[in-house]
């Protein structure tokens, strides 16, 4: 099931935006909050949705090899 770039980008943004909303509107936590500290959220977010995404793609390759392997694997045995 391969979705468009789009999809990806959209699923990270909001996920990272919902997440920095609902630390921001908990009053108690507010105050903790430093620009700093959600700068670093931000950027561990981002990385660990572009490590995510690579390790996606990558795992979508080697699927798609192994498929391509079985299916030549039942195309030459029908052949026999």
């Amino acid at each position: 099931m391969n979705q468009p770039h789009d999809t990806g980008a959209f699923t990270t943004v909001s996920g990272m935006i919902g997440g920095v909303v609902k630390a921001i509107s908990v009053k108690p936590v507010m105050m903790a909050i430093t620009f700093g500290s959600l700068a670093n959220v931000m950027i561990y977010a981002a990385a660990s949705a572009g490590i995510g995404y690579i390790v996606k793609k990558a795992l979508d390759k080697i699927s798609e090899r192994i498929n391509s392997k079985f299916n030549q694997n039942q195309n030459s045995k029908t052949d026999e």
